[in-house]
């Protein structure tokens, strides 16, 4: 049997170089659409809490105006002035 061993590749430090400066500007890339993507991730995110925080707010009001009776209050009030 033959002794196995990493595979070596004797390569210029120019060649050596170039490739790192091509592996960086992928890199890069990446990073970027990467991070464009939890951006609007994160906005999406950010809009379904403000629609349902505006949503239990409204709740909320409308369960007080029942509850201290401010529905009949405002339309008798509308009422007067049409």
């Amino acid at each position: 049997m033959a002794e196995e061993s990493v595979p070596q590749i004797m390569v210029t430090t120019e060649d050596m170089a170039a490739a790192t400066q091509k592996l960086d500007e992928a890199e890069e890339k990446v990073e970027f659409a990467v991070g464009e993507y939890f951006q609007r991730l994160g906005q999406q995110n950010g809009r379904d809490i403000g629609i349902l925080y505006g949503i239990i707010l409204g709740l909320v009001i409308l369960l007080v105006s029942i509850k201290f009776q401010l529905v009949a209050m405002l339309t008798s009030m509308f009422a007067g002035l049409l």
